[in-house]
């Protein structure tokens, strides 16, 4: 049993020989700057694998973004497509019975709706659409449509856009009539898609869902575009002989931008 006990003296020379490794080591460590090039290497050992999928994820989101993207134009062109086919629909439910309808599109201009000005057309009396102007040299006050429905008229004329005051504005009139012969000057009644006209005399007779119709006789709005449908029909508080007559229109501005109009020249 004894044999296997270190003698103390040999202990210590042990542990000084330890110690001088260990500083040995720390020594050349330092010197080399071995911890510094260990960890570089080890960060370019993992950064390897690292950046490689960073570069496969990312070449996938641009290839998801482009896919994404082409989606969302087709959706975009088959929307417009639809939109113009409905438009093209209801123009031949509200004008199949109007006889006189004689409205071409020979002399005008087509452009598209570029901005809409919601807030005063939601909470005020300013409504109004913008269109762009492609270099138009024109001057002048101009009826816009989108399609055979009336939309208003041009206001202000720059080299950059087309204000147009839609129907609804307070400030806007316009001759309409029906198939049945009634005729009258319709008023923007500032509220959205909303016209109103009077009648006095009751000669002629009209119903709820009567379709109106620009007359021309403003010389602005050529005849036969559509203007919209006859929704109220009420008596006049200060005249028992006459009654006001809502029309609600057919253009819809929130569904209007990046759509086509006519500008009538």
């Amino acid at each position: 049993m004894s044999s296997n006990i270190l003698p103390l003296q040999k202990k210590i020379r042990l542990l000084l020989l330890g110690l001088i490794f260990v500083s040995c080591l720390i020594y050349i460590s330092e010197s080399f700057e071995l911890n510094a090039k260990s960890q570089r290497f080890l960060v370019k050992f993992l950064n390897v694998p690292q950046q490689f999928i960073s570069n496969v994820l990312d070449e996938y989101q641009e290839f998801e973004n482009a896919k994404i993207a082409s989606l969302e134009e087709e959706i975009l062109n088959l929307q417009n497509e639809i939109y113009e086919n409905e438009l093209q629909i209801r123009s031949l439910e509200n004008s199949k019975s109007f006889t006189d309808y004689n409205f071409t599109e020979d002399n005008s201009t087509q452009l598209q709706i570029d901005s809409f000005d919601q807030m005063n057309f939601t909470c005020c009396n300013k409504h109004r659409v913008y269109l762009n102007n492609p270099d138009l040299n024109i001057n002048g006050v101009f009826a816009v449509s989108q399609g055979n429905f009336a939309v208003g008229k041009t206001k202000n004329i720059s080299n950059d856009e087309i204000e147009v005051r839609l129907l609804s504005d307070p400030e806007e009139y316009v001759s309409i009539k029906t198939i049945n012969g009634f005729f009258c000057i319709a008023k923007g009644s500032g509220k959205r898609r909303l016209i109103s006209c009077s009648n006095e005399s009751k000669a002629v007779s009209y119903d709820l869902g009567d379709t109106f119709f620009t007359t021309g006789f403003d010389g602005i709005y050529p005849e036969g575009l559509i203007v919209g449908r006859l929704i109220d029909i009420s008596n006049a508080d200060s005249n028992i002989f006459q009654q006001e007559l809502k029309i609600e229109l057919f253009f819809d501005p929130f569904q209007s931008i990046n759509k086509k109009v006519i500008l009538h020249e």
